[in-house]
Formats: structure tokens, sequence, C-alpha cells
């Protein structure tokens, strides 16, 4: 594996899904996306349980790909918010975003 995701996740993916790379690929970028703002809403408005809620939808969609520089932040991010810690979770938030537009832009790659 290199870089943010285990391409070859997704060709077993497809097999196992009988779908397309690219309808795999928007699934996982709409679903990630939707996480992410709802990280940033649930942040903003103090709402620990929103915030690992989302970080967990997150996670439940970056296992498929084996996203794992994506799921650490993710893990502390949850595990911060599950704890009330509001600071540890948005400094978690700070290191998405670093790691989730580089997947974006792999995953998008990817779908060629």
């Amino acid at each position: 594996m290199t870089g943010e995701l285990d391409v070859g996740r997704l060709s077993e993916l497809e097999e196992l899904l009988g779908a397309e790379r690219s309808a795999i690929v928007g699934t996982l970028l709409t679903e990630l996306a939707s996480a992410m703002g709802r990280i940033d809403a649930g942040l903003d408005r103090g709402d620990m349980a929103e915030v690992a809620a989302a970080a967990h939808a997150a996670r439940n969609s970056a296992l498929m790909i084996d996203a794992q520089p994506l799921l650490r932040v993710l893990k502390e991010l949850e595990t911060c918010a599950r704890s009330e810690d509001a600071a540890g979770a948005g400094a978690a938030r700070e290191r998405l975003t670093d790691a989730w537009p580089r997947l974006r832009r792999e995953l998008e790659g990817a779908a060629g």
C-alpha cells in the first residue's frame, strides 16, 4: 500500500459489490464529506455526541479502503469526543484538514 488508501481494496470492493470503481469511490466520497461536515458542525456547536457519531461514521467508510492515516486521526477524534475533550477533538480536527484532502485526491485519482 502506498499513499492514503489501499487501492487494492477498491478492486476487492468492485468484485464483492459488483459495482464499478467510480460508483464505489463516489459513494465513499459522499459519505466521508458528509461526516466531515457533521464533525465541523458538531464542533461549532460543542456537540461532542454528534462529533463522535460523525467520526465513527467516517471511520466505517475509511475502513472499507484501509485509509490508515485518516483512520488514525478519526479514532483520536472519536475518542476525544466521547470523553467530552473538546480541546483534543479540535486538535484532531485540525489534523483532519491535512489527511482528508490527501485521501480525497487519491480517491478521485483511483476512480479513473
